[in-house]
């Protein structure tokens, strides 16, 4: 018996290792082959900074840890620093990133890959993560299982490999509930300790993180209703009330040391700039400018007031809203059903059905005992909580920022599995169980293959419901078109020998990086119908509509009526438009401007202004 439990630990092993090898694998090639994105343009030399240059003038809005790992590697490939441009000098992340990555004489492909290197290593320490606390719950099948949903994830194959802080983000949750449910279970001080440091980087991976108190404290609300026996809910309340306070404590502390570094060679001026740039001079923000201008002249206190400016940038980014698309459907001030309608394309059809059959499980047969009960309790308050404050906010960007949620999706998804392969006292019929175990296998076959086939397009992933139809009148944004395909379309043109192409690009990358810049006929939608090659992305092939029906300039509507040649990644669509084609479909003479009342706007989701994504 032992010799089988022995090999029985060293096959999970194995398989364990081969799963994770090739999702490490694939987001290594997905490193390499994919071009700069949006974000990277600003989190690369930010990191880079961070670590070279102990300064932390460069995106604040962004906490710091994920973005130093990723510029820790870029220390020892000897890079020309950018400390004398007048992008850093004027706290300009955006030209500071463009002159870092492109413009200097830098290897841009070397920089991307070695920045991207540390957050694959966090993608695959979060599935490790999942894999030991899944197996701790349900056993090693159950978490072989989980690992494989989470290593064949497109939503983490598609940002586990870029330097963003969306995977960060669910490996904070993850490593703040586990161990906090852990400090719980056995209150001594080194779990104390452990909660307080994990929930104190999770507060320096992503600013979403802070949603980790409200969940905190509704885990320990939980915990005391179902596990208080006879005693009364405030006896047992107040005293574990406080010893997580303690946890909070410790973890603000961590947030503290943390920033410390990162911040120690800013001077209080350049301090004061960077609160001055950021926090716009108006009345709502006068306290709150002058509260964070009183921590700037200290190295010791300066890491404090920068943590809270970043927090309160994050809150007024969220509440602020954004440019948005979806589904033929544009707004200036985000759309309530964006994220339950881009959850249903966007994550694979496979994940909701087991879902919902663990909801039927759940629903049919109930809670074994007081711990099964417990488990599912604090497995769903992230999700709902997550859910409910990013359902009220108006950031519609993508379904990246649900990130924080899917981990403990997988784990509902674990207890699914366990009810339906446990061997002892299974509550389903023999019958019920063999047939749920052939379903769960169809279903993970199914979910393995898509996934499978879906490389290199991870980014651009749309399940079964798209299929056959352009995915770019579903989403864009980073749910599709984050500018991952420029390298493609480089190769593209290449192939086809082509001489001449207009390119309006939306991304983190530099088109005449990579295309002969004798190539490029740089284009932008107001400037009309042309004839010749196009290769527009697709986030700026949606939203050219956008500001034109309010300008009454061109868009990229007169390009509707001509098949592309090729969609690049399902980003970038290309175009090949003679005059020809001109003649026999004249684009439409432009319409007016549009003069209309603010409620005829908000009712035709036609925003006041020109978006921010334009270019």
């Amino acid at each position: 018996m032992n010799f089988l439990q022995r090999n029985k630990k060293w096959l999970t092993a194995v398989l364990a290792a081969v799963i994770l090898g090739i999702m490490f694998g694939t987001l290594v090639s997905l490193a390499r082959h994919d071009s700069g994105t949006t974000d990277e343009v600003a989190h690369i030399p930010s990191g880079f900074s961070y670590i070279n240059a102990m300064d932390y003038r460069l995106n604040p809005e962004h906490p710091p840890l994920a973005k130093a790992l990723a510029g820790i590697p870029l220390q020892f490939l000897h890079l020309k620093t950018f400390y004398e441009k007048p992008s850093w000098l004027a706290i300009n992340q955006w030209e500071a990133g463009w002159d870092f990555i492109y413009r200097m004489g830098n290897n841009a492909d070397q920089i991307l890959f070695w920045a991207r290197l540390p957050i694959i290593l966090l993608t695959i320490s979060l599935g490790l993560i999942l894999f030991f606390w899944v197996k701790s719950l349900y056993g090693r099948k159950v978490a072989l299982l989980i690992l494989l949903l989470y290593a064949f994830s497109p939503e983490f194959l598609g940002n586990g490999h870029l330097v963003t802080t969306d995977v960060a983000a669910a490996l904070g949750f993850v490593i703040a509930v586990w161990s906090y449910v852990r400090f719980l279970k056995k209150q001594t001080w080194w779990n104390l300790i452990l909660a307080g440091v994990l929930f104190g980087v999770a507060q320096t991976l992503k600013f979403s993180s802070f949603l980790l108190i409200p969940i905190l404290f509704l885990i320990l609300v939980g915990w005391v209703v179902i596990f208080r026996e006879n005693q009364g809910f405030w006896k047992v309340f107040w005293p574990n009330f406080i010893k997580s306070l303690e946890v909070l404590l410790v973890g603000f502390l961590v947030v503290w040391a943390i920033y410390m570094p990162f911040t120690w060679n800013m001077s209080g001026s350049t301090e004061h700039a960077v609160i001055e740039n950021n926090l716009t001079n108006n009345n709502q923000t006068v306290l709150l400018r002058s509260f964070v201008h009183h921590f700037e002249g200290n190295k010791i206190t300066r890491p404090v007031g920068h943590y809270i400016l970043g927090l309160f940038l994050n809150f007024g980014r969220v509440g602020g809203g954004n440019s948005t698309y979806i589904m033929g459907h544009f707004s200036d001030k985000g759309i309530k059903w964006y994220f339950p309608a881009a959850w249903m394309v966007k994550i694979p059809l496979a994940i909701d059905a087991l879902v919902v059959l663990g909801l039927y499980l759940l629903i049919r047969y109930g809670f074994e005992s007081k711990e099964d009960k417990w488990r599912l309790y604090y497995l769903t308050v992230p999700i709902v909580l997550y859910w409910a404050v990013t359902l009220a906010g108006s950031l519609n960007i993508g379904i990246r920022h649900l990130m924080p949620t899917l981990p403990f999706v997988y784990l509902f998804i674990a207890w699914t599995l366990s009810v339906i392969f446990s061997k002892k006292d299974n509550k389903l019929s023999d019958i019920s169980q063999s047939v749920f175990k052939i379903f769960v296998w169809l279903l993970l076959s199914w979910y393995v293959l898509a996934s499978i086939l879906t490389y290199p397009f991870y980014m651009a992933y749309f399940n079964e419901l798209t299929w056959g139809q352009a995915k770019y009148k579903y989403l864009v944004d980073s749910n599709l078109d984050w500018g991952q395909d420029l390298k493609r379309l480089s190769n593209f043109i290449n192939d086809n020998q082509i001489d001449k192409i207009h390119i309006d690009y939306f991304g983190g990358s530099v088109p005449d990086y990579y295309i002969n810049p004798n190539k490029i006929i740089a284009w932008h939608s107001d400037q009309g119908p042309a004839t010749g090659w196009f290769a527009i992305s697709a986030e700026y092939f949606q939203f050219s509509k956008f500001a034109g029906v309010k300008e009454g300039k061109w868009d990229y509507s007169w390009l509707e009526q001509f098949p592309p040649v090729t969609i690049i990644g399902d980003s970038i669509l290309v175009f090949n438009i003679s005059e020809e084609d001109l003649l026999n479909h004249p684009p439409k003479p432009l319409a007016p401007v549009i003069k209309i009342t603010p409620q005829e706007a908000e009712a035709q989701r036609i925003p006041k202004t020109v978006p921010s994504v334009a270019n």
